[in-house]
């Protein structure tokens, strides 16, 4: 694939069913600009469209640039199928985009132009963005077991011999072999989490409502990056410790001025503990494959990349954040690069398939 002067930009899209994340390199591998803005599509297209808006607008208008697009967005239950939702998804970037600018990644079958889609691609495109972080990393790294932990899912890859060597493509089949964890550190249900906690000497079933989330119980243990929770909260309330207590409380039946602030931190930080647990075993699944060497890192990677460093430690492995793979580099005034891996793997990746030199 060859590109034409004087494109000499590249913008990594990530459409996710509650964010929108844009990274841009330049021509030499410099990222200049990591964006996330909040995009819940379950509400319907004009949310695409305001952030897409937001994100242009951000980054000043150029023609300068060619625009690589990978998705998770298509499983909000907006569309009917994820078919409908992939070409829905690729129609919108379409309207606001320029014509020809456009790469669509699909997977292991790599970037395909929007109007050369096949039937048998539609689904290579849907939800491929944790594969953008995985191809990307493989050419960085030998051997790693990349886990990236979002605001809402939790992504395990194994890297050996710069190969990215899942068992699993689709959602389902990622689910099914333990690459893909259902929780995240901003968005899961405090009730997707444990079904009781202990409280004042004794174990309380939590009352299964959508009354708290996780991102509660890290701003209760003092982990939570404000800018990580873009989405409002369970009861559309304040983001204030008092207000995560007061939340987390509730899932008690109880209020939280009954206890002191230091009883709803001993809860969030059993919770929280058992979060730990859920990707802790995915990761003993991936590693007793035994396709890494026992030095091969685990790689953080996310917003909660910090739980990915408590991990490495509790498995005897060396931890390296994804940021180390772009030596000399963070753009000051955006967001980490980490945190916006498969935006940031797409650009580069797209850089790779146009530039190859």
């Amino acid at each position: 694939m060859s590109i034409p002067e004087p494109v000499s930009q590249i913008v990594g899209w990530d459409i996710g069913g509650a964010h929108l994340k844009a990274a841009v390199i330049d021509r030499s591998g410099q990222t200049l600009h990591v964006i996330q803005r909040p995009c819940p599509l379950w509400r319907g297209l004009d949310c695409l469209r305001t952030a897409l808006a937001e994100v242009l607008q951000a980054l000043e208008a150029s023609d300068d640039r060619r625009h690589a697009i990978t998705m998770t967005g298509e499983l909000v239950d907006l569309f009917s199928t994820r078919r409908e939702g992939v070409l829905s998804l690729i129609g919108i970037m379409r309207e606001h985009l320029p014509k020809n600018s456009l790469l669509i990644f699909a997977g292991r079958a790599g970037f395909l132009a929007p109007d050369a889609l096949g039937p048998d691609d539609i689904l290579s495109i849907a939800s491929a963005n944790w594969l953008a972080t995985g191809a990307f990393a493989a050419t960085r790294i030998a051997s790693a077991l990349l886990i990236d932990i979002g605001s809402t899912t939790t992504d395990l890859l194994l890297i050996h011999g710069n190969q990215v060597k899942t068992f699993g493509h689709t959602d389902y089949d990622r689910l099914r072999y333990g690459e893909l964890v259902y929780t995240g550190i901003a968005r899961t249900p405090v009730i997707a989490i444990t079904e009781r906690v202990p409280f004042e000497g004794e174990w309380l079933s939590l009352m299964s409502e959508y009354f708290a989330l996780s991102a509660d119980v890290y701003r209760l243990c003092g982990e939570l990056p404000e800018y990580a929770d873009q989405m409002p909260a369970a009861d559309g309330g304040e983001k204030t410790l008092m207000a995560s207590a007061g939340r987390l409380a509730r899932m008690l039946g109880r209020d939280a001025d009954t206890a002191e602030l230091e009883h709803w931190r001993e809860v969030a930080r059993f919770i929280r503990e058992r979060q730990m647990h859920k990707i802790w075993f995915a990761c003993q699944r991936q590693l007793s494959r035994r396709a890494l060497p026992a030095a091969a890192p685990l790689i953080g990677a996310g917003v909660g990349r910090f739980l990915v460093k408590e991990l490495a430690t509790r498995l005897g492995r060396p931890y390296l954040d994804f940021l180390a793979l772009f030596p000399g580099q963070e753009p000051r005034d955006t967001l980490p690069i980490a945190d916006c891996a498969p935006a940031v793997a797409v650009a580069f990746l797209a850089r790779q398939a146009l530039w190859p030199s």
